[in-house]
């Protein structure tokens, strides 16, 4: 079913991505039946790069979506057929591993072509005649080998052309019909086998088990042609003659093929019109990695996920409403994420989804080991800004305390060195500034957002206000908003400078500020679920 993804929300900030990985840690030891990967939803923050860097942790890939792909409804577990094996062969791995369809391979996994039950039936319902060899040549080899008989004489390479014909008819009245090249099966008919020969037959086959006289095979040798002694009798041997044409001879040359990345969804509206029920999954080179049948769109498969610090659909990866939510730990309001059956729920009052996380750690009995304490503790600190914000709880005091003891450093020293680096490694950009750690909400058809940037030093972007109002302002009419805001919080002086664009009124009467000059000072504001998302959601009635 492939692994559990374990994310946190779009635009994610320091707290959403360290508590992603550290609980993809957890869900490993605890749960090693399954795999669980961190994954994240846009890019890293510059603190959360420092401190994965100081602590030796990898940090998640970027995933888009989680959307149903290919891969995840397919069957890796594919049979395959080489492009020359014989269709015998095919017919005996179709019944041994109970499939209905062959991928046909060459030496190197690349994909020529497709061999199914329905290409089969086509093949010999609409034939009254033996197939024979003159548009699917064989060679005499291939031949007694679809037949599990002997080449008594000639050569196993000798490839046979013509028609095939079964000598049942008075030897006079057969060898009429015999041209050059053909290729005769007969049983122990001591008259017609070399009347056969000397008529041009290229190869007769000997069914019944018998063996010609040497006088026959004689003059076969003698004629250049080949005799060969099938074990079977004559219908029977009839039947498998036409099964010793090479898979690459009839299959589909051109069948459907998918991407393993591609949208599940797309691709089954192709598969459904198609004459065939499955389509083959390659990579980029054309290999085969899988097979995707009209069953596995029936089994209706879903990507599992685990969603860290939100439960809110808008905040979270695109196609979550497509997908299997396993488990929620958050620490916001209850947002609309919905579920089949019921689920693991873990939402608590606390300043930071590291702080559950890291309880979480404890109530299991398992010790983090010192790199996912580390990047616990940063989540914690950044989240209640150095454990200011008034959504700090004493159980976010006692869990950074445990934390930084155990990685042997000091709570504050640890989280103004981080905040330092944070505004070290970021140049400024306006553009970067009103989308990142971006949080959105609605209320009937007001629609917000706020963005919230936290630094030691608020100046820079006092200073460049008319840049940041153009920004916001072009933000704002990208995403269709009807007010979007920016806060600016400063850490040290322990306030956030509020900028808005749109319906600045909204934001004016619930923060009770004025954004004439296009920004505003809140003096110990530092958290925006509970000091301004809150009086903006109340404000408009949510």
């Amino acid at each position: 079913m492939g692994p559990v993804f374990v994310f946190g929300h779009r635009n994610p900030d320091n707290d959403s991505i360290c508590s992603a990985v550290a609980y993809a840690h957890l869900k490993n030891v605890t749960d090693p039946d399954e795999v669980y990967l961190a994954a994240r939803l846009g890019p890293v923050p510059p603190e959360t790069q420092w401190v994965f860097e100081r602590f030796g942790v990898d940090l998640p890939e970027e995933i888009p979506h989680v959307r149903t792909r290919v891969r995840d409804a397919m069957s890796a577990d594919v049979v395959s057929i080489g492009v020359d094996e014989n269709l015998r062969t095919a017919g005996a791995l179709m019944r041994e591993r109970g499939v209905r369809a062959l991928p046909v391979v060459d030496d190197e996994g690349v994909v020529r072509g497709l061999l199914n039950q329905s290409t089969l039936a086509e093949l010999y319902i609409g034939e009254t005649e033996m197939l024979g060899f003159e548009k699917l040549p064989v060679t005499v080899g291939e031949l007694a080998e679809a037949l599990g008989g002997t080449v008594l004489c000639g050569e196993s390479g000798t490839l046979l052309k013509g028609h095939v014909l079964i000598g049942a008819m008075e030897p006079g009245t057969m060898v009429s019909y015999i041209r050059v090249g053909d290729t005769l099966i007969v049983g122990d008919r001591v008259r017609t086998q070399p009347l056969a020969i000397e008529a041009g037959a290229a190869c007769i086959i000997v069914t019944g088990g018998s063996a010609p006289e040497k006088t026959v095979v004689d003059l076969a040798r003698t004629r250049g042609a080949a005799i060969v002694t099938s074990p079977h009798d004559t219908y029977a041997t009839a039947r498998l003659v036409n099964l010793a044409h090479a898979v690459g001879g009839v299959m589909d040359a051109t069948p459907l093929l998918a991407d393993p990345d591609a949208l599940l969804a797309e691709v089954a509206e192709d598969l459904i019109e198609s004459a065939h029920r499955e389509a083959l999954v390659v990579d980029q080179d054309a290999r085969l990695i899988g097979i995707l049948t009209r069953s596995n769109l029936a089994r209706g498969s879903r990507r599992r996920v685990i969603l860290l610090d939100h439960n809110e659909v808008s905040q979270s990866a695109p196609g979550v409403e497509e997908a299997a939510v396993m488990e929620i730990v958050d620490h916001h309001r209850v947002g609309d994420i919905q579920t089949v059956s019921p689920i693991l729920f873990l939402n608590l009052p606390v300043g930071s989804t590291a702080t559950i996380v890291a309880e979480r750690y404890r109530d299991l009995g398992v010790s983090p080991p010192d790199p996912i304490a580390g990047i616990l503790l940063s989540a914690v600190l950044t989240d209640t800004v150095l454990l200011k914000s008034p959504t700090t709880t004493p159980l976010d005091r006692e869990v950074a305390e445990r934390l930084a003891a155990q990685i042997h450093t000091d709570v504050t020293d640890f989280g103004l060195e981080m905040f330092r680096a944070r505004s070290a490694r970021s140049a400024f950009s306006a553009g970067d500034a009103v989308s990142r750690d971006l949080k959105e909400y609605r209320v009937g058809e007001v629609t917000i957002s706020v963005a919230q940037v936290e630094t030691v030093d608020a100046g820079e972007y006092r200073d460049r206000s008319a840049e940041l109002s153009e920004a916001l302002e072009a933000f704002r009419v990208r995403r269709g908003l009807d007010l979007a805001m920016l806060l600016v919080t400063d850490v040290v002086k322990e306030g956030s400078e509020v900028f808005a664009a749109g319906k600045r009124r909204i934001a004016e009467r619930a923060l009770g500020i004025d954004l004439t000059d296009g920004s505003a000072w809140m003096d110990g504001v530092l958290s925006r679920k509970k000091q301004v998302a809150a009086r903006l959601l109340e404000g408009l009635g949510g």
